[in-house]
This record gives structure tokens, C-alpha cells and sequence, in this order.
């Protein structure tokens, strides 16, 4: 996985070299300093701090990706990830597709362990592609969600390059079928072990029950080939929340439109996210970790439940969505009239003043 792009500002004074990285500054702050220190070769437990970073917490093994695990000196995957992030030191600073009043605590670490400008000016909407497959998912969602009440829907997709396990597909579809009133769109790909870009066969990967619910009869939900106008579904009145690998893209795209998190993170900084977005933030429930972990429907389906239901840390959750929607709003606004501007306009303006500056 890649983190930061390389760019350089050229102009009639000289050249301006950044770097910019769509994670957020958190979860690339965890995976820079694994990758630098490789922390959980040093211990025997499962559980492990980050010297470095004390305000990350611990984190355990099941929060590493496998490459993370297998790391050594000989690998050149470790490597080419060393000498990578080793690079951000020659830079003129890091641009973040984040917003700082979420992200303080990565964006600090940056600041204090490069001596860089640090730069958050996120959101930013990125331009959507859409496959000749896909064409006709924006009007099939909608139309169905028109349907639904509000806050009744759970939207499901684990982002554009990942998938689980059959087994954990099996469980996720029994607890979605058990989930009392709770309709969902689930953007599928084929589970693990198979070609991600092939057909989805239902019948072979999900159960019957789970089949009878999302016919014509029941209309409990509906299942997306691949690809899912993802920014319109979070921004419909019907969607109460979203069940996601935490890809910071989708996080910002869920908290953006004030809709809470189910976390179920795959790969990379995901697991990070995950935490921040659970344990500082306050907008996430953690399902499971990985693609491979062990699930349970019973699981699965006390979490759908709990983050829509209408109990007591459901409510907080929700409540605590709406708020963070708020902050990253006010964080692009740039009102003359007012006399106000946003933590992320002003963060561009420091970056292009930077950048201009440069002889």
C-alpha cells in the first residue's frame, strides 16, 4: 500500500517538494513508525506501545497487516516501505486529505518528529468513475432508499480493492437478515481466494434466508455488483450507517453527511483509523479485524443493532456523527462576508503562500 505521493511546485523562484497522502494523519502516523521500528519484533506479547507516539496507546497484533508480520531487514516490501517514509525527510512538508481539529494527535506527531509544515486540508472530493456495469446502481439505489425511513438502512461496502472471507460473508448475511427493522445495501464483491473482478454468485455465497430477504417479497435489501454511488447513498435521509473498512476517503465521506461507523478494517492504516475513530472520536462501533478473523452472526448482529438501535450509546454515537459532520463543514468554509475561514482553507492558504515563497 502506497501512502504519499511525491509532487513537486514548480514556479519562476524554484521548486517546491511535498508530499501528499490520502490517509489520515493518524492511522499514516501508527504505520510510519511501525514500519520505522518494527515494535512487535520486540516483544513477545501480543500487546505493544509506540515509544515514539505515547498518545496512540497500545496496539496489538491484530491491528498489523500480514506484511507488517512477516517484516524484516531482508524483505524488500520492509524495505522499500524504510527507505519510502525515510524520503518525507527531504520534503518541504506533508499535505493531509484530512481536517485538523479531527486528526490533532497524527498531524502533532508529524509536525514534531519531521520539524515540517503539516498541512490538513481536507476534505477533498475526489472524481468518480463509474464502469458501464455500474451505470444503472445510482438510479436502482436511490430509488430504492426513497423507500425507506429515515435512519432505517445500513449501507455496507468494504471500498473499491477489498472483500472477507465466505465464512465471514455467511455470517454477515445472517445477522443482516435478523437485524429487526433494518434494510441495508450491501456492495458485494467474490470473497477471498477468488477473482475479485469476477461475477458475484449469491446463490453460492450466501444463505438461503438470507436470498428470500432481498426478494421482491420482502425488499429487506439490495445487493450492488462491485460499485455503488457511494456518496449519494451516505447522504440519503434513509442511511442511518455505514459498515466499512475504514478507508479514510469513506470515513470522511460518512462523517461528512453526520453517519456513524461500523468498523471493519482489512488492510494498511485501516486498523488505526478504526481506533481513533472508536475510542477518541466517538463515531465508530469495531466489529471485527481483517479479512480472515473468526465472526460470529451473533457478533455482527449485536453491533448493526447497537449503532442503530434506539438505545443509550446508540443515541450517543449518533449524536456525536452530527457534531464531527459540523466541524469538517466549517472546515472548508471561506465566508468574506463573515469574516470567517476554515481550519482547511487556511491550511491551503499557508501551503500556497509556502509554495510561492520559495526561491
Amino acid at each position: 500500500m502506497f501512502f504519499g505521493w511525491s509532487a513537486n511546485v514548480a514556479h519562476e523562484f524554484g521548486l517546491f517538494h511535498v508530499i501528499f497522502s490520502g490517509a489520515s494523519g493518524f492511522g499514516l502516523a501508527c504505520y510510519y513508525y511501525l514500519w520505522l521500528n518494527l515494535p512487535h519484533k520486540k516483544t513477545r506479547n501480543f500487546a505493544f506501545t509506540m515509544p515514539d507516539f505515547p498518545e496512540a496507546g497500545n496496539l496489538d497484533v491484530s491491528q498489523l497487516s500480514q506484511s507488517l508480520l512477516a517484516a524484516d531487514s531482508t524483505d524488500p516490501y520492509t524495505n522499500f516501505n524504510r527507505e519510502n517514509f525515510l524520503n518525507f525527510l527531504n520534503s518541504d512538508g506533508i499535505l493531509f486529505n484530512t481536517v485538523e481539529e479531527l486528526d490533532k494527535l497524527g498531524l502533532t506527531y508529524f509536525r514534531r518528529k519531521l520539524s515540517l509544515p503539516v498541512w490538513a486540508i481536507g476534505p477533498i472530493l475526489w472524481p468518480v468513475t463509474v464502469s458501464d456495469k455500474g451505470k444503472d446502481a445510482p438510479e436502482k439505489c436511490i430509488k430504492w432508499l426513497d423507500q425507506k425511513e429515515a435512519k432505517s438502512v445500513l449501507y455496507i461496502s468494504f471500498g473499491s480493492q477489498s472483500t472477507i472471507s465466505e465464512s465471514q460473508m455467511m455470517e454477515l448475511a445472517k445477522a443482516l437478515v435478523d437485524a429487526s427493522g433494518i434494510n441495508f445495501i450491501w456492495v458485494v464483491r467474490p470473497p477471498l481466494g477468488f477473482d475479485i473482478n469476477m461475477e458475484f454468485r449469491a446463490e453460492e455465497w450466501l444463505p438461503e434466508r438470507f436470498l428470500q430477504c432481498i426478494s421482491e417479497d420482502q425488499n429487506k435489501g439490495i445487493l450492488v455488483s462491485k460499485w455503488a454511488p457511494q456518496v449519494e447513498i451516505l447522504a440519503h435521509k434513509s442511511v442511518g450507517a455505514f459498515l466499512t473498512h475504514c478507508g479514510w476517503n469513506s470515513v470522511l465521506e460518512s462523517l461528512g453527511n453526520g453517519v456513524p461507523l461500523l468498523g471493519w478494517p482489512i488492510s494498511g492504516e485501516q486498523f488505526y483509523n478504526a481506533n481513533i475513530l472508536e475510542q477518541d472520536l466517538g463515531v465508530c462501533v469495531e466489529v471485527t479485524r481483517g479479512g480472515n478473523s473468526e465472526v460470529k452472526y451473533e457478533d455482527v448482529l449485536e453491533k448493526i443493532e447497537l449503532i442503530m438501535g434506539e438505545n443509550d450509546k446508540g443515541k450517543e454515537i449518533r449524536r456525536q456523527a452530527c457534531e464531527i459532520k459540523e466541524i469538517i463543514g466549517n472546515a472548508t468554509i471561506d465566508d468574506e462576508e463573515a469574516d470567517f475561514r476554515g481550519s482547511s482553507v487556511k491550511a491551503m492558504e499557508e501551503f500556497l503562500n509556502a509554495a510561492f515563497s520559495t526561491k
